[in-house]
């Protein structure tokens, strides 16, 4: 693993010391921190609900003085039908007595079965058969409450309580209205009442959950009601207290109170100490946050002293030796506890181990490459040696068939030589520049071939390609191979080209192009070397290329091109470069057999 990998994966391991000992103080401490939240919440809620319980009675104190009206009107109402039941003819002198003597009634009269209203205290008449609510007060048994702009004689917003009439036979005869205009209620203010111990509105509804009477004004009264409950089913209920939101999402809290059995009263207040979950209390949910941040503060600051501050300068260390340079900064840890004072010292003594290791490794590596270079050089002298003698045998010999024979080997040998030579001065290593190797192979083959005397015989485009020993060497015998089956210098034609280069858009795939004349066919192929001539030396060269080429698992393709003809190597750059040492020999004989 490289350095840069070993950073990435000690950087992606984890979070810092010092936070996973925080995370572990703070889990330790998380069952403490619950119960004081738990706590505070219980005191809490214990808080609200005894305020909720308050709110019943505080909403019947601020609002004594309505009820009081309401219940003083209701009262009069129910003398009045007493009165009139007995001595309907002085109906008007009643009524209008009773409303002298209490100057907030706005008008009281008497309504007959029929509708139509003549006896008034102010000797106004009016027809409430086609209004809302009269069936229901023409057939009420009981005194009723409600408030409609249609039932009053000046248009203003009144409420009005109704006491049914009946005969002493118990025959209804109509009923008594008697007329309360709602600035009687407020005394001329319509406004939220508001503050910290005052309800922000009161509101009185009859059972049908109507309302008859706000604080706020009855247009208003609506902005204050429950958005998730009606008067009506609230009337039905005893008396209770509830948080609920009103309509421009603002969180009340609710006091309904049954005042008679057709007159309920709802008190809104806001709620105790409105602030939010922690603003409500907020030092009973601080104290086990502070607990809690005393943890993590103590744990960071123990870990920083002891622990964090002399791995980072560990870390550091070993960060920059780990680096290319191979530099040692000095590691200076202050007064570190044993076990990290022990991890630097087993580090020092690493390092220094390491160090020594890879210079001798640096030496091996040295000497090998300088025995590999002496195997090449001496490889390649060996084989010059072997070419001259086939030289000599060649010279002494007379038959053409063995001249031929001998020079096809003298040339092979030769070719053989300059790849190891070629091996030599590259210094011996694993990877070859194979552009520089087939430069020295081209230009000795060239010169075997009588090819050097001829301008522009060869021409070659070999782009920078760097291959293992393993398929350097048989690319380079396979190119000397190729360029054997060509006419040599003294027979005319068009010049080689020969072009190595990756193949575009392939991936690590490279390829060896040949072209020259089109008579190397037959010693390309051997398609021509049959019969008598099985063992002429076109056989052979085709057999050690399909060797070569087998060897290096690639293809080969030949392309006919009129007066010229190509020959194609196309093969797979193998990055398993753990045989920088191939021995060819062996193989090129099994391509010859």
């Amino acid at each position: 693993m490289s350095a840069a990998a070993g950073r990435g994966s000690a950087a992606g391991s984890g979070s810092a010391l010092g936070l996973r000992l925080a995370a572990m103080i703070l889990v330790a401490l998380l069952p403490l921190g619950l119960l004081a939240l738990a706590q505070a919440r219980q005191s809490q809620r214990q808080a609200d609900e005894t305020a909720m319980a308050a709110s019943i009675g505080r909403t019947l104190q601020e609002a004594l003085g309505e009820v009081r009206l309401i219940r003083a009107s209701q009262i009069t109402a129910q003398l009045l039908a007493s009165v009139l039941r007995d001595d309907m003819a002085h109906c008007r002198t009643h009524l209008a007595s009773y409303a002298a003597a209490d100057p907030r009634i706005a008008r009281a009269a008497f309504v007959p079965l029929s509708g139509r209203m003549e006896c008034s205290s102010d000797g106004s008449a009016q027809d409430f058969t086609g209004l809302a609510h009269f069936a229901r007060m023409r057939d009420a048994r009981a005194p009723q409450i409600f408030s409609d702009p249609g039932w009053s004689s000046s248009g203003a917003v009144e409420i009005s309580v109704v006491s049914p009439v009946a005969t002493a036979t118990g025959e209804p005869m109509g009923f008594v209205l008697i007329s309360l205009p709602e600035t009687a209620m407020t005394g001329g203010e319509m406004s939220a009442r508001g503050g910290a111990e005052r309800p922000l509105a009161l509101i009185a509804s009859n059972r049908a959950g109507e309302v008859v009477y706000a604080s706020v004004g009855i247009a208003a009264a609506a902005d204050y009601l429950p958005a998730t409950r009606d008067l009506a089913r609230i009337n039905s209920a005893p008396p209770q207290s509830f948080a609920d939101t009103t309509p421009d999402g603002m969180r009340r809290m609710f006091a309904s109170v049954p005042l008679t059995h057709d007159l309920h009263l709802l008190g809104v207040w806001p709620l105790p100490r409105d602030g939010g979950f922690l603003g409500r209390n907020a030092l009973a949910y601080l104290l086990p946050a502070l607990m809690w941040l005393t943890g993590v503060g103590v744990t960071f600051l123990g870990v920083e002293r002891l622990v964090t501050r002399h791995v980072r300068r560990l870390a550091k260390a070993m960060r920059a030796f780990g680096s290319d340079s191979r530099s040692m900064p000095e590691l200076d840890l202050d007064n570190p506890p044993a076990e990290i004072a022990s991890l630097a010292e087993a580090y020092r003594t690493m390092t220094a181990t390491i160090l020594r290791d890879e210079a001798e490794l640096e030496n091996l590596l040295r000497q090998k490459a300088g025995l590999l270079r002496e195997v090449h050089h001496r490889t390649g002298n060996s084989l010059q040696l072997i070419a001259s003698f086939l030289r000599m045998h060649r010279r002494e010999t007379e038959e053409e068939n063995i001249r031929a024979v001998l020079d096809d080997l003298h040339n092979r040998v030769m070719s053989l030589s300059t790849v190891h030579l070629g091996l030599y001065r590259m210094a011996g290593g694993a990877d070859v520049e194979v552009d520089q190797l087939m430069a020295e192979v081209i230009g000795r083959v060239d010169q075997i071939y009588g090819r050097s005397g001829h301008k522009d015989a060869i021409t070659a485009d070999l782009h920078p390609l760097v291959l293992g020993s393993a398929q350097a060497v048989p690319l380079a015998l396979l190119l000397a191979e190729i360029l054997s089956c060509f006419p040599s210098g003294g027979e005319a034609g068009p010049p080689i080209l020969i072009r190595l280069g990756p193949v575009p858009g392939a991936g690590n795939t490279a390829r060896l192009e040949v072209s020259g004349p089109a008579a190397a066919r037959a010693r390309l192929t051997g398609e021509y070397a049959t019969g008598e001539h099985a063992g002429a030396p076109a056989v052979i060269g085709a057999r050690l290329i399909r060797g070569f080429v087998n060897q290096l698992s690639a293809t080969m393709a030949v392309e006919d091109q009129g007066p010229r003809i190509t020959v194609m190597i196309t093969f797979t750059i193998s990055h398993n470069r753990d045989d920088p040492d191939p021995a060819p020999a062996p193989q090129k004989a099994d391509a010859i057999a």
